[in-house]
């Protein structure tokens, strides 16, 4: 897989981040860019955990990346070398919380993280509290009723 450039933040890792990102949720890089928070999250990480264990994590993702030539070989080498490597495993798993949920180790990143949880598309719902989902949206029915 190409590790595409990304061009509103000049970091090389921030591609590698955002190429991961990708692939651990299931996400595009443009859908989770539109959450508006892809480079507070990649700086956040960078100020929680130490510069040299994240970056260990991202140049084993970008060899994933770079190696894995389809979609079948990138799910596999991602379970067997990030998240069965125990040197990598919580980062995966605290940047897959990030997204879907916008907690790190249970705290919300900000006010905007848990409005723009992954979580809330994936359930095909609204944050309650934060974003409504409009004027008389109860007369429509749910995406997977079955009534």
């Amino acid at each position: 897989m190409i590790i595409s450039k990304i061009f509103n933040v000049d970091d090389y890792y921030y591609d590698v981040f955002m190429a991961i990102s990708e692939s651990l949720t299931g996400f595009s890089v443009n859908e989770l860019q539109s959450t508006g928070l892809a480079e507070i999250y990649y700086k956040y990480i960078l100020n929680q955990i130490e510069t040299a264990t994240f970056i260990e994590f991202l140049n084993i993702s970008k060899n994933v990346l770079e190696n894995s030539a389809s979609q079948d070989q990138l799910k596999i080498a991602i379970t067997a070398e990030i998240i069965a490597n125990p040197a990598t495993q919580e980062i995966a798993q605290s940047v897959i919380t990030l997204w879907y949920m916008g907690t790190w180790e249970g705290a919300y990143v900000n006010d905007r993280s848990y409005k723009e949880g992954l979580v809330w598309t994936v359930m095909h719902a609204h944050p309650p509290g934060a974003k409504q989902p409009g004027f008389k949206s109860w007369e429509t029915k749910p995406v997977n009723s079955n009534s």
